[in-house]
């Protein structure tokens, strides 16, 4: 009899223990929930904040009955059937009330928009330009004409319009070695230039010292090219 309750319960947990297990669930799925909102979607692609705590709530109240003879079994069912209750209720909330949903999921966010990428809700997303700039080379992206908008989904993949062929304008050249080249003292005496940081483009006249959107003082000459799928 012993043994049984030494798999189930433990040798010296009492049979309250099971609902301070149950608390216990309770307040690290909520503490998850806060570091994975402050950490930013970036850290969760490909999975919405609620399941990757399920997956890692469960993978861990699974694995340790399986290996260590000190982890009883009942504690671990509970701990799953809390986390599991608790994401059906969340999403059973979230479902109800849009703002629930952007408070608990977030919200798609948009992150470049007429020729512009937009630093700050890039950085709100936790994503830095060079790592926008690497996810549009991933979508055959040559320069930043060719997009007429970006977004930043809840599960963090980002979304991308284009330009059709005939409206694609000149923009900045998102290679890492033309990111690289960029003159300070740069001119659009032979053509448009960019700002090396967020886009922005001078058509005509001398590149001011800073960029007005960003201060960066990086300029790279655009380029026009239509998109290669």
């Amino acid at each position: 009899m012993n043994g049984w309750r030494t798999i189930f319960l433990g040798d010296d947990n009492p049979w309250i223990f099971l609902a301070e297990c149950a608390l216990r669930t309770g307040l690290m799925f909520l503490i998850a929930l806060v570091l994975f909102k402050v950490t930013g979607k970036k850290e969760v692609r490909q999975f919405s904040i609620l399941e990757l705590i399920v997956i890692i709530g469960l993978g861990s109240a699974l694995s340790d009955p399986m290996i260590y003879t000190t982890s009883p079994v009942l504690p671990s069912v509970v701990a799953m059937a809390v986390t599991l209750l608790l994401y059906w209720a969340v999403n059973k909330w979230t479902n109800r009330a849009p703002r629930v949903e952007a408070m608990v999921e977030g919200a798609v966010t948009r992150v470049f928009f007429d020729g512009i990428v937009e630093l700050k809700a890039l950085d709100t997303e936790g994503m830095s330009p060079d790592e926008f700039f690497g996810e549009l080379r991933a979508l055959h992206v040559e320069h930043l004409g060719q997009v007429k908008a970006a977004y930043v989904e809840i599960d963090g993949k980002l979304s991308v319009f284009f330009h059709p062929d005939d409206e694609v304008r000149p923009g900045l050249p998102i290679a890492p070695e033309a990111l690289a080249a960029g003159d300070a003292s740069a001119t659009p005496a032979d053509g448009p230039v960019c700002c090396g940081r967020c886009g922005y483009t001078v058509v005509q006249g001398l590149a001011p010292s800073a960029c007005p959107y960003c201060e960066h003082d990086s300029w790279v000459p655009a380029i026009s090219f239509v998109r290669v799928a």
